[in-house]
C-alpha cells in the first residue's frame, strides 16, 4: 500500500509538474551579449581607464555568451597606427569576439592592408552594404547560443566615402543600407529567431533602419562616438552605443521564452578600477617594443589643456590650423576637425601623443580661391581655421551652416577676391563633403606631412600655451 501511494504521489507530482511547464509556455532562456565600438586602436589605458586591454579584464569576469563589435577598430593610437591595425586584431582574437563590422575607419590604411586584417582576424567581418575588390568580408554570420539562432547582419554608415580618405574608396561600393538589408534579411529571417543590426552608423540612420524594419528588436551602433547610458528605445527596437576609445563596454541581457525574445535591457560598464588583461597585453609586447623608444620622445610642455572641441574653445584646432598657415606662409588655412582625433593634455607633450592627436597621413596643400569659394567651403560644416573669424550655425543642414565670416583683421571676405589658402589633401579629394576646393587654381600638394609640422613646432616653442580666441563660434 505504501509503495501504490508512492508511486501514485510521484505521478501527481509528473503531473503538476507538466502542467505548470503547460502553462509557463517554453523553457526560460538568459543570454549575456558584451559589445564594444569605436575602439580606435585604443588597447592601453589612459590615465588607468579604458582601453581594449581592460575591457579585456571585465570580458573575462562577466564570461558573455556573446561579444560583439561595432567597428572602427583601428586609426587612433601609436601602437595600433605604426603597425596598420594589427595589434588590435591581435589583442580581438585573444579575447573571443564573435563578430565585427567595418567601419569607415578600417579604409584608412588602404584596401591592401584592411585586407590583411580581414584574413588576421579570427572572427568574421561583415559588412552587408559594402561591396569590395576582395573576399572576406561576410554580410551576415548566424550564431548560436544556448539554443537561440542569432542572425547578425553588418552596416557601414554612408558616410564613408567622405569620412575616410577618398583615394581609399576609389575601388570600393557603400550601399544604401535600407536597400542592403530588403536584399538580406529575408534569408536571415529564415535562419535565426533574433536578427541583430551590428551598425557603424550615424544616429539619423540608426533611426532609419528601426523605423524601416520594426521586426529588428536590436541594433549596437557605433561612429557617433556618443555613448548611451540608457539604451534609445524606437518602437520596439533597442539602440545602444558605448562612446569610443573602450571608455565604456556595454552589456545586454536578452530573456527568451523558448526563441521569443521577452525583455531587452542595457547597461554600461565603465572601463576603470582593473588590471589590464595579462594574456592582451602580451599580444602586443613586440608591437609596444618597436616604438616605444619614438613614442616617448618629450617635445615640449603644455602649460594646460588644449582642447579638440569648439565647445572648449578649440585651443588644439586653432594651433593646428595656425601651423598649416605657418609653414605654408598662406593668408587662409582651413581643415576639417576630424583631422584633430583628441586633444592635448597639460605636461609634457610627446611624439607619441602628436601621434594620437594627428594620426592621418594627411599633407598640407596650397591653391588660390575667390572669397566666394571660401566662404562656400565653410558652409558645409564646422571648419577649423587661421586668419577668419566665423560663425557657425548647426542647426541648418550641411552646405549652409556658415552665418558669417570675417578675415582676422575684422575686415571683410570679397567674393571676387583671390585668396591663398591651405587645406590638407583629404580636403582637396573632397573629404568630409568639401567639394569647392576640386575647382580651386595653381593647386599643389607640398607633401609636407602635418604631423611633422606640428612636431616641429612644439619643438621650436617649448612651451604651449592654450590659444582661445573666439575665431570659431557655434549656434546650436
Amino acid at each position: 500500500m505504501t509503495r501504490l501511494r508512492t508511486l501514485r504521489s510521484t505521478l501527481l507530482g509528473v503531473t503538476l509538474l507538466l502542467a505548470a511547464l503547460a502553462l509557463s509556455g517554453a523553457p526560460q532562456t538568459h543570454v549575456v551579449i558584451m559589445h564594444t565600438n569605436d575602439i580606435h586602436g585604443h588597447i592601453l589605458p589612459e590615465k588607468g581607464a579604458g582601453g581594449l586591454a581592460m575591457v579585456a579584464t571585465i570580458v573575462k569576469q562577466l564570461r558573455p555568451d556573446i561579444l560583439l563589435d561595432a567597428g572602427d577598430m583601428f586609426t587612433g593610437s601609436v601602437l595600433s597606427d605604426t603597425s596598420y591595425g594589427e595589434p588590435v586584431i591581435a589583442v580581438m582574437n585573444r579575447m573571443g569576439f564573435r563578430a565585427s563590422i567595418l567601419g569607415n575607419h578600417e579604409f584608412d590604411f588602404g584596401l591592401e592592408r584592411l585586407r590583411d586584417r580581414v584574413r588576421q582576424a579570427e572572427f568574421p567581418v561583415l559588412s552587408a552594404n559594402v561591396v569590395l575588390p576582395f573576399d572576406g568580408v561576410g554580410k551576415t554570420r548566424v550564431i548560436r547560443v544556448k539554443g537561440i539562432r542569432f542572425g547578425i547582419v553588418g552596416l557601414t554608415t554612408e558616410e564613408t566615402p567622405i569620412t575616410t580618405h577618398p583615394k581609399n574608396m576609389t575601388k570600393v561600393q557603400v550601399l544604401d543600407i535600407v536597400h542592403a538589408l530588403d536584399e538580406n534579411l529575408p534569408q536571415l529571417r529564415k535562419s535565426s529567431d533574433l536578427v541583430i543590426v551590428l551598425g557603424h552608423l550615424t544616429p539619423e540612420e540608426e533611426l532609419r533602419v528601426a523605423r524601416a524594419f520594426p521586426e529588428i528588436k536590436l541594433i549596437i551602433g557605433g561612429h557617433s562616438h556618443k555613448e548611451l547610458v540608457e539604451p534609445i528605445r524606437e518602437g520596439d527596437t533597442t539602440i545602444v552605443r558605448t562612446g569610443n576609445f573602450g571608455r565604456f563596454v556595454g552589456r545586454i541581457d536578452l530573456d527568451f521564452d523558448g526563441s521569443v525574445l521577452k525583455k531587452t535591457s542595457g547597461q554600461l560598464i565603465e572601463v576603470k578600477g582593473v588590471v589590464p588583461d595579462p594574456d592582451a597585453l602580451r599580444a602586443v609586447e613586440r608591437y609596444q617594443a618597436n616604438v616605444e623608444r619614438q613614442m616617448n620622445v618629450v617635445l615640449g610642455q603644455a602649460t594646460g589643456v588644449l582642447a579638440r572641441t569648439v565647445e572648449e574653445g578649440g585651443a588644439m584646432l586653432n594651433l593646428v590650423a595656425d601651423v598649416y598657415r605657418a609653414t605654408t606662409g598662406t593668408e587662409i588655412a582651413l581643415f576639417n576637425p576630424g583631422a584633430v582625433r583628441t586633444s592635448l593634455p597639460a605636461g609634457p607633450i610627446t611624439y607619441g601623443k602628436v601621434f594620437e592627436i594627428l594620426p592621418f597621413e594627411n599633407t598640407l596643400v596650397t591653391m588660390k580661391l575667390t572669397g566666394a569659394q571660401v566662404k562656400r567651403s565653410l558652409a558645409v560644416d564646422v571648419t577649423a581655421v587661421s586668419g577668419l573669424h566665423a560663425v557657425f550655425d548647426l542647426r541648418k543642414p550641411k552646405n549652409e551652416r556658415l552665418v558669417s565670416a570675417t578675415l582676422a583683421n575684422g575686415g571683410p571676405i570679397v567674393d571676387d577676391t583671390t585668396y591663398t589658402v591651405t587645406i590638407n589633401d583629404f580636403m582637396l579629394a573632397g573629404g568630409d563633403g568639401y567639394t569647392e576646393f576640386a575647382k580651386g587654381l595653381d593647386v599643389r600638394d607640398t607633401g609636407i606631412r602635418l604631423r611633422d609640422e606640428v612636431s616641429e613646432y612644439i619643438t621650436e616653442k617649448k612651451t604651449l600655451t592654450p590659444l582661445i580666441d573666439n575665431r570659431m563660434q557655434i549656434i546650436k
